[in-house]
């Protein structure tokens, strides 16, 4: 059947309707163009389909340069050109924003552009197939598909990965490259035996194993070593960075400037991570609070801010910990996982009652539900930035300010 696409949706699909009326979503299309579907399919009640000819293609479509787009599930925007994309995604951010959070009349900037639009990832995971092969699951499927080079990947990674051989009775079940641009890159091996497989390298490499049992060293150090804006980050194979450099010190950058403090000032920095944030508004900060749950990002955090006597550090969950912090912060800095703020955390958020709010998100829907709630609590939005950490991708990175409004 042919369909008319209407507009672009979060996640990358087109939505269209059937001639019933049902709503269908179609990956890898663009608004207004006529295409041809496969049969349509019941993902949990929502009707999805591919395209199998566009009859009408849109003038924003390009040729996508990676010959495994529409079969690996890692990216969906390569059929689009990249100024559209951007576009698009501020679009959908506007649309996320007014549908759960009811926040229409927010003005959104313009979303600020990775320099870098391939060959941007400085951290990437893979898969195993049955021959052993790194590769991607195949979109909506467990099925790894075999990759030989992976075009928003940093060039060295792909490099790395080539030389890597695996064997299939090996009990990897996952790895990890990630690159910092001038040490030595990390290769991060998961498996579910507790003795790690046999193992060799012929040049420096860093190598850790984890196991069900624990953590096991195999070559070189278990962390690789950024340097951001001229600032050194020590990132454990089990933490969390950001993976595009460049978009990294944009943010940072971003949230200097935003940032209202001086010598006299509290600032806490809510799911910290290794201290991204809390390494450059430690300089400026009277104190310096961070929370956050993954032991090794704590143990990086410790290193990361070692110099400092102004800052402290709690390790547990957000929504655990602050609660029994007797604090009023001036900024508070919160960059929480997809899943957003937790009610509990933010119920101890809004009664600490922050001056000002840097609210750093990867999920627009979550964004909206929790920027709802801090509005309700007397917090107005003063600017919402969104930033292209994932050029080809429907990822939507957003960095809010908001104040809170004495009544």
């Amino acid at each position: 059947m042919n369909l008319k696409i209407e507009q672009m949706v979060y996640r990358g699909d087109g939505l269209a309707h059937l001639e019933d009326g049902r709503v269908i979503f179609v990956s890898f299309t663009l608004p207004g163009e006529i295409i041809e579907i496969d049969s349509p399919r019941d993902r949990n009640g929502v009707l999805a389909a591919l395209p199998v000819k566009i009859e009408s293609p849109s003038p924003d479509r390009i040729q996508p340069q990676c010959p495994y787009f529409g079969e690996c599930g890692g990216c969906q925007y390569q059929h689009i050109n990249y100024p559209r994309q951007l576009e698009f995604k501020k679009a959908i951010l506007k649309e996320q924003l007014d549908r759960f959070g009811g926040l229409y009349n927010v003005r959104i900037n313009d979303p600020i552009a990775s320099p870098n639009q391939l060959a941007y990832r400085n951290h990437v995971q893979f898969h195993l197939d049955s021959e052993g092969k790194p590769g991607f699951q195949r979109a909506q499927s467990h099925d790894v598909i075999p990759i030989e080079r992976c075009l928003i990947v940093e060039d060295s990674i792909n490099e790395l990965k080539n030389t890597l051989n695996f064997d299939p009775e090996s009990g990897i079940e996952r790895v990890a490259i990630r690159d910092d641009g001038a040490g030595t890159p990390l290769v991060f091996l998961t498996g579910k035996t507790n003795n790690p497989p046999e193992f060799e390298v012929d040049f420096p490499l860093n190598v850790l194993y984890r196991s069900p049992a624990g953590d096991i060293p195999l070559s070189g150090e278990s962390f690789n070593q950024f340097t951001i804006l001229g600032k050194e980050f020590q990132v454990s194979a089990g933490s969390f960075f950001q993976t595009n450099r460049d978009v990294a010190e944009i943010m940072a950058k971003i949230v200097i400037d935003t940032a209202e403090i001086d010598n006299h000032s509290t600032v806490l920095d809510c799911y910290c991570g290794v201290g991204f944030f809390s390494r450059f508004l430690a300089d400026r900060a009277g104190r310096m609070i961070g929370i956050e749950s993954s032991e090794d990002a704590c143990n990086d955090f410790a290193v990361n801010l070692d110099a400092y006597e102004n800052v402290e550090l709690y390790q547990g969950n957000v929504e655990v910990i602050l609660p029994h912090l007797d604090i009023h912060p001036n900024l508070a800095v919160v960059d929480p996982p997809r899943a957003g703020i937790a009610p509990a955390g933010m119920k101890a958020l809004m009664k600490s009652r922050p001056g000002q709010v840097i609210y750093i998100s990867c999920d627009p829907s979550t964004l909206a539900r929790d920027l709802k709630i801090m509005g309700q609590a007397g917090y107005a939005i003063e600017s919402v930035t969104p930033v292209d950490m994932f050029p080809q991708t429907y990822h939507i990175e957003t960095i809010t300010a908001l104040r809170r409004i004495e009544k």
